[in-house]
C-alpha cells in the first residue's frame, strides 16, 4: 500500500522535529555536565570511525537496487528479491565495518586519543550492525512508497534513543551515554520495523539479483555512492583539520553549532527522501515533465529554510539566557548563527543532486558536487594556513563558498523554464539570512531589534512574494493549512 508521498514529508519532519526538541533538552544536559574537552575528543573518535567506514562501500549497489525497487512497484510488480538484496549488502557490510573499527583500536591511540574512550569503539560496532539491517528495512519501505512508515520508524527510535541518552548523561556524565543510547534507539526502530513489514526474507534470495545486475547496479549506483563518499570526506576531513589546526575544543564548537543548524535543515532531508521516491515512481509511470516537481519542492524547502534561519538567528541568542547551553559551550553560538544561511543553500543542491541521480544521470551531480566539496575543504584548509586567527569562521567561509559553488552550476546547467523563481527565492532568503547574522557578529549591542526587525521583514516579504505552491499544501494535515495559507502562490 503506498502512503501520500508528502505525508512522507510530514512524518520525516516531524521525526526530525521531535529529535530536535528531545535534543533541546540533550544541549542542556550536555553543556551542563560533559566538559568542552570531553566532547571533543568524541567528535574527534566519531571521525575517525567515520574514515574507517569509508573503506567498506556499498558502492551505491544498494541505493540503485532500491531505485529500481521502487520503479517496479509502481508497476505493480513484485521487489522481494530486491528486498533480500539490500538485506545481504546491509549484513555484509555492516558486519566488517564493525570489526574492522575494533582492528583500529591501535590506530585510535596513535593518533593521541586518550584510552579512555575506547569502550566507545565496542559499542559502535554493535550500532552498526543493528543500522545495518535497519537501513535494508527502510529501504524496502521507501521502495514501496510507505514512506510515513518509514518516518514513524525514525521518530520511535530517536525518542526512545533521546530519552536513554538524557537520562544517561546525568547518571554517567560521560559521552558513553550517547553510544549507548544510539544503540538502544536503533533496537528499538528495528522492533518496530519488522512489525511494520511483519517478514524477513532469507538474504540469500538477493545474490542472485546481485550477480546478474551487478554491472548494472554498479553504473548507476556508484554516482549516488561516490557523492555520498566525498560529502563524508568532505565532514571527517573538515573535523581533523580543526583538531589539528586549532584543537579539540573547537572541534566540539563546531559540532555543536551544526548540530543546531540542524534543526533548520531537517527539513531539507525530509523534503528530498519524498522527492526522490517522487521522481523514481514518476519515472515508473512513464511521467517526461518533471521540473514543475523540481520547482514545487525546491521553493518550498528554500522558503521554509529562511524563515527558519532568520528565526534561528533571532532566538540562538536566548540559549544561554534560558540556561540551555552552559559554561564554554556558550562559544558556539555566534558560530551557529553564522552557519544558519548556509540551510537555504543546502536545500537546493540536496533537490537537485537528488533528481540528476533518481533520473539516470547521477554522473552530473558528482561532478557538480565534487566542486563543491573541494572548493570547502581547500579554501578551509587555505584559510587556516594563512591566518590561524580566523579560526572556525575560517570553515564557516568556505561552507558558504562550497555550497554555492554547486548551486549556481546546477542552476547555469538546468533547463528549468521556471528556473527565476528558485534563483529569485535562493537570493531573497540568503541575503536575509545575512542580513540578520552580520550584526550579530560585526556590532555591539545589535542584538534582539536588528535581528527581529530583519525576521519580521522576512515574514513580510514572504507574504508578498508567497512562494509556497499550492501543489504541496493541498496534502498537508488541515491544521497546518491555516498556518501557511497567507503564503501560498497565486494564480495557481
Amino acid at each position: 500500500m503506498r502512503e501520500p508521498p508528502v505525508v512522507g514529508v510530514v512524518f520525516g519532519y516531524l521525526y526530525s522535529a521531535v529529535n530536535y526538541a528531545l535534543a533541546l533538552i540533550y544541549v542542556i544536559v550536555l553543556t551542563r555536565y560533559i566538559p568542552l574537552t570531553q566532547y571533543g575528543y568524541y567528535n574527534t573518535l566519531m571521525a575517525m570511525i567515520g574514515m574507517i567506514g569509508l573503506f567498506f562501500p556499498t558502492l551505491g549497489v544498494d541505493a540503485a537496487i532500491a531505485r529500481e525497487g521502487a520503479m517496479l512497484h509502481s508497476r505493480g510488480l513484485g521487489i522481494d528479491d530486491h528486498y533480500a538484496a539490500l538485506l545481504t549488502i546491509s549484513l555484509t557490510v555492516s558486519t566488517l565495518y564493525a570489526t574492522a573499527l575494533i582492528i583500529a583500536i591501535p590506530l585510535y591511540l596513535v593518533s593521541r586519543m586518550p584510552s579512555e574512550y575506547m569502550g566507545l569503539v565496542f559499542i559502535y560496532a554493535a550500532y552498526v550492525a543493528i543500522a545495518g539491517i535497519n537501513g535494508a528495512l527502510s529501504a524496502y519501505l521507501w521502495m514501496m512508497g510507505r514512506l510515513a512508515s518509514q518516518g514513524i520508524g525514525g521518530i520511535v527510535g530517536n525518542i526512545v534513543f533521546r530519552g536513554i541518552e538524557i537520562a544517561l548523561l546525568v547518571l554517567l556524565r560521560s559521552v558513553y551515554a550517547i553510544v549507548i543510547g544510539m544503540v538502544i534507539g536503533q533496537l528499538v526502530t528495528l522492533i518496530y520495523y519488522l512489525a511494520i513489514v511483519k517478514r524477513l526474507v532469507n538474504p540469500g534470495r538477493g545474490v542472485a539479483l546481485i550477480r546478474r545486475g551487478f554491472r548494472g547496479y554498479l553504473s548507476l549506483g556508484i554516482q549516488n555512492w561516490l557523492l555520498s563518499y566525498l560529502s563524508s570526506v568532505s565532514g571527517y576531513a573538515i573535523t581533523y583539520v580543526i583538531y589539528s589546526f586549532i584543537g579539540t575544543t573547537y572541534v566540539a564548537l563546531y559540532s555543536l553549532a551544526g548540530y543546531i543548524l540542524g534543526a533548520i535543515t531537517a527539513l531539507g532531508g525530509a523534503v528530498t527522501n519524498v522527492f526522490g521516491s517522487r521522481v523514481a515512481h514518476a519515472l515508473g509511470s512513464g511521467l517526461t515533465d518533471r521540473h514543475h516537481l523540481i520547482r514545487d519542492y525546491t521553493v518550498a524547502a528554500i522558503s521554509v529554510s529562511g524563515v527558519l534561519a532568520t528565526g534561528a538567528i533571532l532566538a540562538a541568542p536566548l540559549l544561554p539566557l534560558l540556561g540551555i547551553i552552559h559554561g564554554d559551550y556558550v562559544e558556539t553560538i555566534p558560530y551557529g548563527i553564522a552557519l544558519f544561511g548556509t540551510a537555504v543553500l543546502g536545500s537546493v543542491n540536496s533537490i537537485y543532486s537528488t533528481y540528476y541521480w533518481v533520473s539516470g544521470r547521477g554522473w552530473i551531480a558528482l561532478e557538480v558536487s565534487s566542486v563543491g566539496i573541494a572548493v570547502n575543504v581547500v579554501i578551509a584548509l587555505a584559510l587556516l594556513i594563512v591566518d590561524r586567527g580566523l579560526g572556525l569562521y575560517s570553515v564557516i567561509i568556505a561552507t558558504y563558498l562550497g555550497s554555492l559553488a554547486p548551486l549556481i552550476m546546477y542552476l547555469l546547467m538546468d533547463g528549468n523554464p521556471q528556473i527565476s523563481d528558485i534563483v529569485v527565492n535562493t537570493t531573497t532568503y540568503l541575503l536575509l539570512s545575512i542580513a540578520g547574522a552580520l550584526p550579530y557578529l560585526l556590532m555591539a549591542n545589535s542584538w534582539p531589534l536588528y535581528q527581529l526587525i530583519v525576521f519580521l521583514v522576512t515574514i513580510l516579504v514572504t507574504y508578498i512574494m508567497r512562494p509556497i505552491p499550492r501543489s504541496v499544501i493541498n496534502q498537508l494535515p488541515g491544521f497546518v493549512k491555516p498556518l501557511l495559507t497567507p503564503f501560498i502562490e497565486t494564480g495557481e
